[in-house]
């Protein structure tokens, strides 16, 4: 399976010093040239900067197929990019995005898909972070999630 990352999730995983859940959950991931280039930009989290300053076994960075697919054509270049790589790898991909227009085009077009919510409570059913904690460093970010959401991730986990 071929996971492919958005930078929203990057730089979220980044600013709760979790990047290498991505790793540890899937071993690799995969991100266009744009998504590294947005995580090199100098307003990205350090840790992110950081972690693309050097060639990690665990990343692969792909060249952009461009023209992205006509479906993203309002979407930013970073989303276009990855929804446009996950399309191309629909039979065997996840993709992890963020953004709610992504999402929406992502979902029209069957591809299979997470955020950086269900990552980290798939992360804490694996054991690797607890949930509490995780989505509690998440809310300090200003990272945008319903109550209810939360709450329905917790009872998942069995917490409430």
């Amino acid at each position: 399976m071929i996971v492919v990352s958005d930078n929203s999730v990057l730089s979220c995983l980044a600013e709760i010093g979790e990047l290498d859940l991505l790793r540890r959950l899937y071993g690799k991931i995969t991100v266009t040239e744009t998504i590294r280039s947005e995580a090199m930009h100098a307003s990205a989290p350090e840790d992110l900067r950081g972690l693309f300053s050097t060639a990690q076994d665990w990343i692969d960075v792909i060249p952009d197929e461009i023209p992205y697919l006509e479906e993203t054509g309002a979407l930013d270049s970073g989303e276009a990019s990855a929804i446009t790589l996950a399309w191309q790898h629909r039979d065997n991909s996840l993709l992890i995005l963020d953004e709610r227009r992504g999402r929406k085009v992502a979902s029209a077009l069957g591809l299979s898909i997470t955020g950086t919510a269900g990552l980290l409570a798939d992360a804490a059913a694996a054991g690797l972070v607890d949930f509490e904690d995780a989505f509690l460093r998440l809310s300090q970010t200003g990272f945008r999630l319903s109550a209810e959401i939360v709450e329905a991730l917790s009872a998942k986990q069995g917490n409430r």
